[in-house]
Parts: structure tokens; C-alpha cells; sequence
């Protein structure tokens, strides 16, 4: 086999693993979230890196989502969730999603969580402990594996 040839090959599988590497442990990805008739012009975008201590790291960006009230009755707040519906576990708040008087919102979380729904309801507090109101944003999060070195 040709020496240079031989040479390119090895500088793009170590590139290729580099990049791998990364995507486990730090690289951002975008996840756009399916909204619900409920809300018809609202628009979300989950942006999820792992953490150094491999946790997830979720940064939610909502746009054009009415006032709670207006979407559920006695609603003051959305709050946001994640659950692992494959193991049936319980949804766990994330925190309050607050929206402005332009009606984009935004909220940065972690979770353990690796692989999980993401998703907003409005709620009439953001310390409920369970949702109550049907998801109005959503989306799944399946992170990489962490690569062990």
C-alpha cells in the first residue's frame, strides 16, 4: 500500500475519533420541539451537552407561548419535565419556564437523565410535583454514550 496513501487514512481515523469523542462528552446538539394544537404558534428549541461530570445539560428556548392562564385555566406558570417513559419513571420538575411580555421564555437544567422526554406543561405552581396539564412542548433526548479513556 502506498506510504501517503497509508498516512491519510490514519490522520482521518484519528479525526473521525476525536470528533466521536467529542459528541460524547461536551458537543451541544439542537432538538426542535413538536408544540401541541393547544399552542399552535409556540415554537421550543432544546439545545443538550453533557457536563464534565456527565450529567445532561438542557438549554430551552421558547417563542411565541401565551400566558399560562390562557392555555389552562387557574395556570400561572409553565413548568418544565423530564421523564424516562421506557422505565415508566415518574416526571421530575426541572423548573419554572418563565415567559416575558413578548412571550419567549427561556431555562437552563441538568439532569442524570442520558435518554428522556423533554417536555412543558402549564401548571398553577411552578413547585408541583407532578404535571397536570397535557404537554404543550415536547421533544426526546437520547444523549451518546460518555467515551472512558
Amino acid at each position: 500500500m502506498n506510504y501517503r496513501l497509508l498516512m491519510t487514512a490514519a490522520t482521518l481515523i484519528s479525526v473521525l475519533s476525536a470528533s466521536c469523542s467529542l459528541m460524547g462528552s461536551g458537543a451541544s446538539r439542537e432538538l426542535r420541539m413538536t408544540g401541541s394544537p393547544d399552542v399552535p404558534g409556540a415554537e421550543g428549541t432544546a439545545t443538550v451537552s453533557t457536563t464534565d461530570d456527565g450529567n445532561t445539560k438542557i438549554d430551552l428556548v421558547v417563542k411565541h407561548l401565551a400566558p399560562p392562564e390562557n392555555v389552562n385555566a387557574g395556570a400561572t406558570v409553565y413548568v418544565v419535565w423530564v421523564t424516562d417513559s421506557e422505565y415508566g419513571a415518574e416526571p421530575h420538575n426541572l423548573g419554572a419556564l418563565k415567559v416575558d411580555s413578548d412571550l419567549n421564555g427561556r431555562i437552563t437544567a441538568v439532569t442524570n437523565m442520558r435518554s428522556f422526554e423533554l417536555f412543558v406543561t402549564a401548571e398553577p405552581s411552578q413547585s408541583t410535583t407532578m404535571p397536570t396539564g397535557t404537554p404543550l412542548l415536547k421533544t426526546n433526548v437520547v444523549m451518546e454514550s460518555i467515551n472512558e479513556n
